[in-house]
């Protein structure tokens, strides 16, 4: 049997087992044993013994029943038969139906809970007829709303159970799509790197054999084949670095949203301006304009003190710029001219500029007055787009 469904299976007997309130639930409600053991006690010697002997079996049932499922719909039947006996010499023992009540609705089997109510009912019945307790009206008010809670009772037991059941099936489930997702994205990057890489790792091999051959008779093709394998290498990491872009998942949209949870919770407003609609044609771009974006908010929430930090994202013809600003402390060190180049003495814009220029884009930081302005701008057409096809 596969992983899959043996995991499924186990959860399900695991539930059955553990199936009903806990054990320690089932022990505190034996402390109202104490009133038929005081009835008791007033009782001949001879019946003094038999009645103790009847309450201690009636605990260990009670208490079997509720740790062995497989025990519990005859335990159930003995526990009413033991009140059936008690209720013989003293009414107010129906109220030891109390403890079989929640058992009845713990039965797995459907056939056996409506068998165990039934005879729960002709308890009930009996006792009424036995004791005429129709010709009282005060006595049917006494027991009568017992009698009703307990019939219910299994009903409330098995509602929940139901529900517990539920639950966890849909845990299961969900755990079942996670796993399978993760089956499927990793065939889905195995796929990608075949087809993406496969083929071009293929091709950059045969030049170099090729550019190997022809080194010493025909240096020039040896040359132009040297060429080509550069520009292959290129389109490869081009490749990869979509493809990681690609597992990332990460846009400059989804970052928003995630930049505003942030700020929220440092007590930041955000606004944001601009065209949010706006079309990013690379996954690449999108996937670095997100990050960066993430590290203004995060230099934002960290050193500015701000109150209030804007976001705006335009397209301007062939640009494309994401600017941050704050109205916070601002920067400490200025460059040349008035404008602010570094800030705060951390690592994160150095690491903006990086990722800025795989994709041509640069980083301009500023100064205004009070508070500070990222401004990231990269060209919507990159250069790479304009060279030439792969292997001249």
């Amino acid at each position: 049997m596969s992983e899959s469904l043996r995991r499924p299976q186990q959860a399900q007997q695991s539930y059955q087992a553990q199936s009903g309130p806990p054990m320690i639930f089932s022990m505190v409600w034996l402390v109202y044993l104490v009133f038929p053991l005081y009835y008791l006690f007033q009782q001949p010697p001879l019946e003094v013994v038999v009645g103790v002997t009847a309450v201690v079996l009636f605990v260990i049932i009670y208490v079997c029943s509720f740790r062995f499922e497989r025990m519990r719909f005859y335990g159930v039947l003995a526990l009413i038969v033991i009140v059936g006996l008690f209720c013989y010499s003293d009414e107010g023992s129906i109220y030891m139906a109390f403890y079989p009540a929640p058992l009845i609705g713990m039965l797995i089997n459907r056939k056996q809970m409506y068998v165990a109510l039934g005879a729960l009912t002709a308890l009930f019945v009996a006792t009424i007829w036995y004791w005429s307790l129709l010709s009282s009206l005060d006595d049917m008010l006494q027991y009568l709303p017992a009698m009703l809670i307990m019939l219910f009772m299994p009903f409330a037991f098995m509602i929940g159970r139901r529900s517990k059941e539920l639950r966890k099936r849909l845990h299961l489930a969900n755990e079942e799509i996670a796993r399978l997702s993760k089956n499927e994205e990793r065939q889905r990057i195995s796929r990608d790197l075949h087809d993406t890489l496969g083929h071009t790792l293929s091709l950059i091999t045969l030049k170099s054999e090729l550019a190997e051959k022809l080194i010493l008779k025909h240096p020039e093709r040896a040359v132009q084949e040297v060429k080509d394998i550069q520009a292959t290498s290129r389109a490869a990491l081009r490749q990869v670095r979509e493809l990681v872009s690609g597992m990332s998942a990460l846009t400059v949209r989804d970052e928003l949203a995630h930049a505003k949870q942030i700020l929220s919770a440092a007590g930041i407003v955000l606004e944001a301006e601009g065209d949010w609609e706006l079309e990013i044609p690379s996954a690449t771009m999108n996937n670095i304009l997100g990050m960066c974006l993430r590290e203004a908010v995060t230099n934002v929430v960290k050193h500015s003190k701000a109150k209030v930090c804007t976001v705006c994202l335009v397209g301007e013809g062939s640009r494309l710029t994401l600017s941050v600003t704050d109205n916070g402390a601002g920067l400490s060190k200025t460059g040349e001219n008035g404008v602010w180049t570094d800030a705060r003495g951390g690592n994160g814009i150095k690491g903006m500029r990086e990722r800025l220029k795989l994709i041509e884009g640069s980083l301009v930081v500023e100064s205004i007055g009070r508070g500070t302005r990222l401004e990231m701008t990269v060209p919507l057409v990159a250069k790479e787009a304009e060279k030439g096809g792969i292997g001249g």
